[in-house]
């Protein structure tokens, strides 16, 4: 037992390590932070000209477009170039499984889109009359959603040995989750197919709590639904990710 525990530490430690190389190496540049901040206020400010939405629809639908464009959308890139140049052949050869590697892969996504959402939560706190009725769910809402959406970018990418083949598909998901999942229209008053639709989608339960955590109230569905689809998926896209990794090495 005593060596299990320390061999799960030695685990935790080494994605550690690789969440903070992908970091420094990957994430953490001009051009990615720019592009992670931008890029949603663009889509959204582009949807939203010449309409008019309340602030607490406003907080959540942003800072859930900046985790899923943060942590998805830099992991569908980091792997797949990794790959391409060869420097992923040496974490595999390492004495490391491929569990804990997509663990640290993941954790590096996680924390560049807690660091996107914070910056995006500050901004929208600044708006007139915004306010967070819960703050510390608001807080679990991201880290949860971080960590989903950090591991789906992942599994998107784990099949793609380069950066061409990994971006369109992921984009393609991204994209069509932003306007099926609850970001810029309620999902009430969508059409029931596309309610089913949108009940597939991670994003709808991120925007979800993150709604609860800024009214106060009961949005879509209960609390306990949106956490427990939310690690729901992010296990499936964890376990996928293993899974369709080690199929492609092989």
């Amino acid at each position: 037992m005593k060596a299990l525990i320390e061999t799960s530490k030695v685990n935790v430690l080494t994605a550690v390590h690789i969440a903070e190389k992908d970091a420094k190496i990957y994430f953490f540049k001009g051009p990615n932070i720019t592009f992670g901040l931008l890029f949603p206020a663009i889509i959204y400010l582009a949807f939203s000209v010449g309409r008019t939405a309340d602030v607490s629809l406003i907080i959540p639908g942003l800072v859930a477009m900046s985790s899923l464009f943060g942590a998805g959308a830099i992991e569908s890139i980091a792997l797949p170039l990794e790959r391409a140049k060869g420097t992923f052949d040496r974490l595999v050869a390492a004495p490391i499984s491929l569990t804990t590697i997509i663990f640290g892969k993941t954790l590096g996504g996680l924390f560049f889109g807690l660091f996107l959402s914070i910056v995006y939560m500050i901004i929208a706190l600044l708006l007139p009359g915004a306010a967070i009725a819960n703050p510390l769910l608001f807080a679990f809402g991201i880290v949860l959603s971080a960590v989903t959406f950090s591991a789906l970018g992942v599994c998107i990418s784990a099949p793609f040995g380069d950066v061409p083949q990994a971006m369109p598909p992921a984009t393609l998901i991204r994209i069509a989750m932003v306007f099926l999942g609850g970001v810029f229209i309620p999902i009430a008053t969508m059409p029931n197919s596309l309610q089913l639709v949108a009940h597939l989608l991670p994003v709808t339960y991120a925007v979800d709590i993150l709604q609860q955590a800024t009214t106060g109230q009961i949005v879509a569905q209960p609390l306990i639904t949106d956490i427990a689809a939310l690690i729901m998926f992010s296990v499936i896209f964890f376990a996928a990710a293993v899974a369709l990794l080690k199929r492609t090495l092989h």
